[in-house]
């Protein structure tokens, strides 16, 4: 945000010629409630029809998240949300790869978001501000990250952590505040995103089709 008091008289008509949407987008100041911005608001109009849909039934819940994430149709074959879904605008909402949440995830997208590939999130996600999440991870129900945060690839969130800053590769993130609590090894293989096992077990490890139950 830019210092007001110290600003030149350019910096200041450069602020004040920026809508209220510009501004959100960058960080700054702006009215939630501008009737430009607000009028462009798609969320309200569409999440009764979005809840209502079939899940497994035709194209009417992927065209739903298509028009509300500014994305193409056949995109949203890799993208799994159960409702209700809660969301600021839906167009700053960016999905890298396959990626699912569970009921009731909150994404204030007034900055940008932006999903890592092979994303699964428990009941009762919320996010907020601008966050940057890894490929291959694993989030935990009723986490809140709270940015400007990022972090790295091949991470699990433990349930309910309050998850702020930066955290690398290859660990494990739990409590509040959240801090590492493990160290994990860089996965030794390619990671099938049917069921996310190891497409090449690691050396010693049993495998979990052993324990699958035919029906």
């Amino acid at each position: 945000m830019p210092d007001f008091e110290k600003a030149s008289a350019d910096e200041l008509a450069a602020f004040k010629a920026l809508s209220e949407r510009e501004k959100m987008v960058k960080g700054l100041a702006y009215l939630a409630l501008d009737d430009k911005k607000y009028n462009n608001h798609p969320f309200n109009e569409w999440r009764e029809d979005f809840e209502l849909s079939d899940f497994y039934g035709p194209d009417s819940r992927l065209q739903h998240l298509a028009d509300l994430f500014k994305i193409p149709l056949e995109r949203t074959r890799s993208i799994g949300i159960e409702p209700p879904l809660y969301v600021d605008y839906g167009y700053n909402i960016e999905f890298k790869g396959d990626f699912y949440a569970n009921f009731g995830a909150v994404f204030l997208d007034c900055a940008k978001i932006s999903f890592g590939e092979r994303m699964v999130m428990g009941p009762g996600y919320e996010r907020a501000y601008p966050v940057e999440l890894g490929d291959d991870m694993w989030i935990g129900g009723g986490v809140k990250i709270i940015g400007p945060c990022k972090i790295g690839n091949n991470c699990t969130i433990a349930a309910g952590a309050v998850v702020k800053g930066d955290f690398p590769d290859n660990v494990v993130i739990g409590g509040c505040p959240a801090r590492i609590l493990k160290h994990l090894d860089p996965p030794k293989g390619p990671i099938d995103p049917e069921d996310r096992r190891l497409v090449v077990p690691l050396p010693g490890a049993k495998s979990a089709a052993k324990n699958d139950i035919s029906m």
